[in-house]
């Protein structure tokens, strides 16, 4: 599996969470952020200010004499008792509850009917400007930007003292990317009411939008007036607008998270919804995107799904959802989000941009641009936006047309860092990571204080195998931001990896869990040498620097390894230099053994062709070059699934190839992209040659298009490359013996056999399409029918024998089918009943000549290997049995037995190297099971290859530490071999195995070994 690593993938969605961060407040518009707001402005003739509400008494303090440190002593919850103003909610003061049930209409995302409700009062004096403030939130939520601006235009005279009506002008000046303008209006709505939090937070995140950094900090600092207040606790909107503020506050001064990560998300957003008001959604999508941004996707959901639950209606929520989804790779649950956002919603930044993460991930390049415009078009100004822009154009290595997006994005704000980082991340995707650590380093310049970039870089180290500056690099980002998974993931993997087993070689680093899998670190080590010049050579690249290769003991580590995360559903994968894979324990892995041996091929496959390519290449490509690398790519299963395809027509068209790996639409999808891969990279080397391959490799990595590739290099433009593959399918599946056509359309067939009752032709398909509905009886009766037609009809015949045997009339069935066989000599059916029933009827010659035919015939079906070898096993000539063994181990891989089958066969007939052979790819599907390097010690003695005999059997040792037997043979295995070398320094080595057998059991055999080892010795050393 080559992993494409882009932001999407598990870098915390650093361009859609920077807009998610402003929540309900500012990136996605003044729907999004008065509906953090959640209640209706109170009327300026009101005596007594609610909660929260700008107007109240306070308490002004000096928030910088105090320090920090004071500041976050205030802001946790005091356990005063002191009681809020009655008035909670302003709607209670709104003539007839009016003001009060528009906002209910609100609040469950009834948008178009609240806004209705707030239109009706636009001419209330008393409730006018509330009306107005809940018409432009209505408005907003739908991407109505214009309207909203234009309802409060109208009460802009009255509404001018209005703090409240300030901080929904900004954000909707926000969300059209006027931020000179959203700043003038978010200042005045804090000078108006100093200590609302609310106004301190919007007139905060605009400074920051312009870059004025050191100015939002200090706006930041002055709600310690809010909290002297106190009254901010029973109004959820203040609390998270308070919990908003911490968190920016701590990032810009640089606060450890976790001296209040916990205390904003609990004390501040779920202390919102949980007391405050338990319908203020807002409050569940703060603390949402709060959890998002520290890389914890399954609490962050839940806090999405519990604001849908509340209001079903939230672009936000489902911009959220989405974003967890990618980063999970579940691409098509990720785009259904975003168009359920968008179906609210149709201009929604961030769920556009979220499908445009998604189209980069997938390498749909082109389909980047005419989504973020979209984005653009309703806000030219969009740092994120712009950001992307820049970044596909820098990532397809076209410079010029980066430029006026990256000017623009500076225009706005010279020193954002999101512009580099978005660069750096997609050019690390591509794993072009000497360009990327550029962009990382600028974006760390411009924002020391955030985690994202620092931690990028450090994800960036991993991939490239640099893993001391991956650790160095991500403990700066844990000094900032303590409390983000990832990088408390991936240190404590690393920390867990300095003590791995090391073994270099000339062209590897193998690195595995000493204390669990050491059995593995010569064995891949000496099997990655072999297979070197192989791999490199059939694609005429050798990559320019060692290939780190690292097991994991569990795979959750090995998740971690790759994503940052507890999960991913494989157990091998390149990230270019890099090589990953879980150890085959079925103890220890939920995927149980695998074939670490072909895994290691395939993987290294792609570090090859990515290299190659200077990672240009497609996924199908770099997939179907590593499955052509495996022994076992024509598996049973790949066979299957192949004629299946084909012969209903779901081959996938070449264009969408990709597609089958990274968003599969139905089970099994993926599986036959592998196998498609691979197939159309035979038929092309069947029809241009194998030097296509290697031409096909340099063209894309001179930055050729894969049209271009096909047009120029294989000589078959791409749009017509689908109609000579399928041709050359249906023509390989009839050589494999199978039938490529489709089955008959049942209905057509009923139809056709009704109109022409006497026509054979249209029984017989009658028949087959009854078969396959598993009607038999029906089947059958069509068949006869067909056939007393026309006796001569070979797919009725065909019919006939098969239901027969169904039935278990073996008789009837070996008649039809002698009568099939003489029909047509070519049909797999025939030998396949007669070899079904004369094995039923144990009449094993007769059996065995059947089967022989169908293999012929049928060369890539499992079932005559089978059913020979258990055959020839019960007979007792296991010579026979042996071909058929290796031929169903060779279309497997995946399981030891038909290698122990195999092995134990060759040594019984003393064929030792054909025996090790297998007793090796025994280890190579369950390296911990003892017995085989035990056999394959006994094998070496008996060669007298005692070297290869005493490495053998100390892998015992390896694998059952504590065990005096394990010791003990292993030390009369050195004893054999120092007695032949006639070195005493061997046999001293002899003993130490077996003083370490005595310690372990004193009764043990390890004694007599020791006596011998003592006499070898003493016979050596006389002097002569």
């Amino acid at each position: 599996m080559a992993i494409d690593f882009g932001p999407g993938a598990h870098a915390g969605l650093r361009g859609l969470v920077a807009s998610l961060v402003l929540a309900t407040l500012m990136t996605t518009g003044p729907g999004a952020r008065l509906a953090s707001a959640g209640q209706a402005e109170q009327p300026t003739t009101r005596k007594t200010e609610p909660a929260g509400e700008p107007g109240g008494k306070t308490v002004v303090l000096d928030p910088i004499s105090r320090g920090i440190k004071s500041i976050v002593k205030r802001l946790q919850p005091s356990g005063r008792t002191t009681t809020a103003p009655a008035a909670v909610s302003l709607a209670t003061k709104a003539p007839a509850g009016t003001l009060e049930s528009a906002r209910e209409l609100y609040m469950r995302g009834q948008y178009r009917p609240a806004g209705d409700a707030y239109r009706k009062l636009l001419d209330n004096r008393e409730a006018r400007v509330s009306a107005a403030i809940g018409l432009a939130r209505a408005l907003s939520m739908t991407g109505k930007y214009q309207q909203a601006i234009e309802a409060l235009d109208k009460v802009k005279d009255e509404a001018a003292k209005r703090a409240g009506w300030h901080v929904a002008m900004a954000e909707v000046l926000h969300a059209i990317g006027k931020y000179d303008e959203a700043l003038k209006h978010a200042a005045a709505a804090n000078e108006l009411e100093p200590a609302w939090a609310p106004a301190i937070f919007a007139h905060g995140m605009v400074l920051e939008t312009l870059g004025h950094k050191a100015k939002a900090t200090a706006v930041y600092k002055t709600m310690s007036h809010t909290v002297e207040a106190d009254t901010y606790r029973k109004d959820a909107r203040s609390l998270v607008a308070l919990g908003r503020i911490m968190d920016r506050y701590a990032v810009l001064s640089g606060q450890r998270a976790s001296e209040q990560a916990s205390n904003i998300l609990h004390n501040y957003f779920q202390e919102a919804y949980l007391k405050a008001d338990k319908a203020y959604w807002p409050a569940n999508v703060a603390a949402g995107v709060f959890l998002l941004s520290k890389h914890r996707p399954s609490s962050a959901g839940k806090e999405f799904a519990l604001a849908l639950k509340r209001n079903p209606h939230l672009p936000d929520a489902y911009a959220g959802l989405g974003a967890i989804e990618l980063s999970r790779w579940q691409f098509e649950k990720c785009i259904a989000l975003a168009d359920k956002a968008l179906a609210i919603h149709p201009s929604h930044a961030d769920a556009l941009l979220l499908k445009a993460a998604c189209m980069m991930q997938w390498r749909k390049f082109e389909q980047v641009p005419p989504i973020v415009e979209k984005v653009l078009k309703v806000n030219p100004n969009h740092l994120d936006a712009l950001s992307l822009m820049a970044a596909v154009h820098v990532r397809l290595g076209d410079n010029n047309k980066a430029k006026p997006f990256i000017d623009r994005a500076r225009k706005v704000n010279a020193g954002y860092h999101g512009l580099p980082l978005a660069t750096a991340e997609w050019l690390s995707a591509g794993r072009q990571f000497e360009l990327a650590e550029t962009y990382f380093r600028q974006a760390i310049e411009l924002a020391p204080e955030q985690a994202e970039p620092i931690t990028g870089l450090g994800r960036m180290y991993l991939q490239t195998g640099d893993e001391a500056k991956a650790l160095d690099t991500l403990k700066k980002a844990h000094e900032i931001d303590d409390f983000r998974a990832d990088v408390v993931n991936f240190m404590n993997l690393l920390n867990k990896m300095k003590d791995y087993m090391v073994r270099e070689t000339d062209h590897f680093i193998v690195k595995v869990d000493g204390k669990l899998d050491a059995i593995l670190a010569d064995q891949v080590a000496e099997y990655m040498e072999s297979i070197y010049k192989e791999v490199t050579g059939d694609y005429a690249h050798e990559p320019g620097q060692k290939t780190i290769v690292e097991f994991f003991p569990t795979h959750a580590d090995f998740s971690v390894r790759i994503t940052g995360r507890g999960w991913i559903g494989t157990v091998g994968a390149s990230t270019g230099r890099v090589i990953a894979l879980v150890a085959p324990n079925t103890e220890r892995s939920q995927f149980g053994t695998h074939n670490w041996a072909t895994v290691l091929r395939h993987e290294y496959t792609h570090t090859v062709t990515l290299s190659a390519t200077k990672n240009r290449i497609p996924h199908w490509f770099t997939e179907a070059c590593a499955v052509f690398q495996q022994p076992d790519k024509r598996n049973y299963k790949f066979v299957r699934m192949l004629v299946q395809a084909t012969r209903t027509g779901k081959l996938f068209p070449m264009k969408e190839l990709d597609w089958g790996f990274i968003r599969p639409k139905k089970a099994g999808d993926r599986s036959l992209a592998y196998a498609q891969s691979e197939w159309v990279m035979e038929y092309i080397i069947d029809a241009k040659g194998y030097d296509k391959v290697i031409e096909m490799l340099k063209g894309f990595r001179d930055g050729l298009s894969q049209t271009e590739v096909f047009e120029r290099i294989v000589g078959i433009p791409e749009k017509d490359f689908d109609k000579a593959f399928d041709k050359w399918a249906h023509e390989t599946v009839k050589r494999w013996g199978f039938n490529p056509e489709p089955p008959p359309d049942y209905a057509k067939a009923v139809k056709a056999a009704k109109e022409k009752p006497e026509d054979a032709a249209a029984q017989a398909t009658l028949a087959v399409a009854k078969y396959y509905r598993r009607d038999r009886r029906g089947a059958e009766q069509a068949a006869k029918k067909a056939l007393k037609l026309d006796p001569e009809n070979s797919r009725a015949q065909g019919v006939l024998a098969v239901v027969l045997a169904d039935q278990k009339k073996y008789d009837d069935a070996i008649e039809a089918a002698n009568r099939l066989e003489k029909l047509d000599n070519t049909t797999s059916f025939a030998p396949k009943v007669l070899s079904q029933c004369y094995m039923a009827k144990k009449d094993w010659a007769n059996a065995i000549t059947a089967l022989e035919l169908l293999q012929q015939r049928q060369p890539l079906d499992s079932y005559s290997y089978e059913q020979l070898a258990t055959i020839y096993n019960q007979l007792g000539q296991p010579e026979k049995a042996l071909p058929n063994l290796i031929h169903l181990h060779r279309h497997t891989m995946t399981d030891p037995k038909y290698a122990r089958q195999i092995a134990e066969t060759y040594r019984s007939l003393k064929q030792y190297d054909q025996a090790l052979t297998y007793f090796v790819e025994i280890t190579h599907i369950n390296p911990y099971q003892p017995n085989a390097y035990e056999a394959m010690a006994a094998i070496y003695r008996t060669n007298g290859d005692y070297g290869k005999a005493v490495a053998a059997i100390e892998k015992v040792t390896l694998l059952e530490p504590d065990s005096a037997d394990a010791w003990a043979k292993t030390a009369m295995m050195r004893y054999l071999a120092g007695r032949a070398a006639k070195d005493p320094g061997m046999l001293r080595h002899a003993r130490q195995a077996a003083e370490k057998s005595m310690t372990l059991d004193p009764q043990g055999r390890a004694e007599q070994v020791l006596e011998r080892i003592d006499d070898a010795i003493e016979e050596l050393e006389k002097p002569s």
